[in-house]
């Protein structure tokens, strides 16, 4: 299937709109072998384009920000009003920073959104508390991560809709660890058009998990993502399903309730140790990662 099934306000996806810009350094060049400090987190095959290594520049971008220990509040009218703040803390164009023991209270949007331009960031120890807005679609995204090489730990969201999450065409790699979601008013997962690359490690949450085709959603949602992968995680109800092409997506050692989705006839995802966590070794790919990178 190569179109969504249209309704009013649907947009087709078109090829030339999906090329995605992964930042990378090169750290050897050997004959026509190039090597480069971070993975490309889908495949890249001839038949649908392949890809292309560039220099690039970035001028404006600034680096080494950090935002810590503040609990910023948004002054709202009643529990749906949406003429107040939207983003307690928004990144863009910017690289090698941080949002550390923040608390947002009242946002309409987000504690934290990282925009497509953030680049190595880490978001640790937050919490998103009682946004005030309507609960309907582009609100309560809690902690939003657009950009490639991220790092969301140790963070709380309560009353949110879409409280780990990633947009459209989000490069990646990007992580979400250890995080917890309460009250949940829809789902934790990639949202549409294409993220690729996220792991999402030792999320617990009360309401549901999806990686998913979201077929004719929004204005198009499509294919949510690819090479997403669910560590250790809990939910109510879990759908990991897999795209046509481009790779794979994983559920390993979930606690839930397996899903089929809402288009039940796409291609299960990989699946291991489904309610066997104590099972499970490495108990956090991510942690495991780290350790290796350190030795």
């Amino acid at each position: 299937m190569d179109q969504i099934e249209a309704r009013e306000g649907t947009v087709q996806w078109k090829a030339e709109d999906y090329d995605l810009h992964f930042e990378r350094k090169i750290t050897a060049i050997k004959g026509n072998k190039i090597t480069i400090d971070n993975p490309i987190v889908m495949a890249m095959e001839t038949q649908y384009g392949g890809g292309e290594i560039y220099k690039y520049t970035f001028e404006g971008r600034i680096s080494e920000v950090g935002i810590e220990n503040m609990l910023l509040e948004s002054a709202y009218q009643n529990e749906i009003d949406e003429n107040h703040g939207w983003d307690a803390v928004w990144m863009n164009r910017i690289e090698n920073a941080w949002v550390t023991n923040v608390t947002s209270k009242y946002f309409g949007y987000s504690c934290v959104n990282l925009a497509t331009y953030s680049k190595q960031i880490t978001v640790r120890n937050c919490t998103s508390l009682a946004p005030k807005s309507k609960i309907e679609g582009g609100r309560r995204y809690s902690f939003n991560n657009d950009g490639q090489l991220n790092l969301v730990r140790d963070c709380l969201a309560e009353e949110g809709r879409h409280d780990y999450v990633t947009g459209a065409k989000v490069s990646g790699p990007n992580v979400f660890y250890n995080c917890k979601s309460t009250n949940a008013k829809a789902d934790i997962g990639p949202h549409h058009r294409w993220a690729v690359g996220t792991l999402y490690d030792n999320i617990t949450t009360d309401g549901d998990i999806n990686v998913q085709d979201r077929g004719n959603w929004g204005t198009g949602h499509g294919w949510a993502g690819v090479t997403q992968i669910l560590w250790n995680c809990t939910a109510a109800k879990v759908t990991v399903q897999n795209p046509y092409v481009s790779g794979n997506n994983y559920a390993i050692g979930i606690t839930a309730t397996k899903s089929s989705g809402r288009l039940k006839e796409r291609p299960d995802g990989i699946w291991e140790g489904l309610n066997s966590k104590d099972t499970l070794k490495p108990v956090s790919l991510y942690r495991q990662q780290l350790a290796d990178r350190k030795k």
